[in-house]
């Protein structure tokens, strides 16, 4: 079974601006909607299992130590994380990937997939991208690529989100500047 992981490090830094912009309250209850977002996929993942949640990437290795199948780790920022994500991963485990992830516009990843944890990519989580791919490729594993999505770190994303049609409608409902 799949050990999910809501890891915060896996998150964009949000803008101060985002948070003027939407107000303390509102930007408070977005955050806790992505984060119950990225859990209830989590769960998903799971089977049904709750996830850990950690906020930094030095936690993963001690977290995951006595587990020897899947892991997914993922990030509460990312509005778009959905079913379509998690058949991906699933079919990527299947085909025996390594390594299969999900980058943001920014090139950092949302979601990370290990067939296994590999002691070399644990220790790179939280490290640019390009090592974690480095060291997956090192170790002759197959790597698979996952749709790209935008996180929700800024006004810009904020607006493009409240538009854009794949945006769940309770995230989208959030979204609205402070008068």
């Amino acid at each position: 079974m799949p050990l999910a992981i809501v890891l915060d490090t896996l998150a964009a830094p949000t803008e101060p601006a985002l948070r003027a912009w939407l107000g303390p309250d509102a930007d408070d209850a977005l955050r806790a909607a992505l984060r119950e977002h990225a859990l209830d996929w989590a769960r998903a993942a799971g089977d049904g299992a709750e996830p850990l949640q950690l906020a930094t990437a030095d936690e993963v290795p001690d977290a995951v130590a006595g587990h020897d199948g899947p892991l997914l780790l993922v990030a509460p920022d990312v509005p778009a994380l959905s079913a379509v994500h998690l058949a991906a991963v699933r079919d990527d485990l299947a085909d025996g990937v390594l390594l299969s992830s999900a980058a943001t516009g920014d090139g950092t990843p949302f979601l990370i997939a290990l067939s296994h944890p590999t002691p070399e990519l644990l220790a790179l989580v939280g490290a640019p991208f390009n090592d974690i791919l480095a060291t997956a490729a090192r170790l002759d594993g197959t790597l698979g690529m996952l749709r790209a999505e935008r996180r929700l770190s800024s006004v810009g994303d904020a607006r493009a989100l409240e538009v854009d049609p794949i945006t769940p409608p309770d995230l989208r409902a959030l979204l609205t500047p402070a008068s």
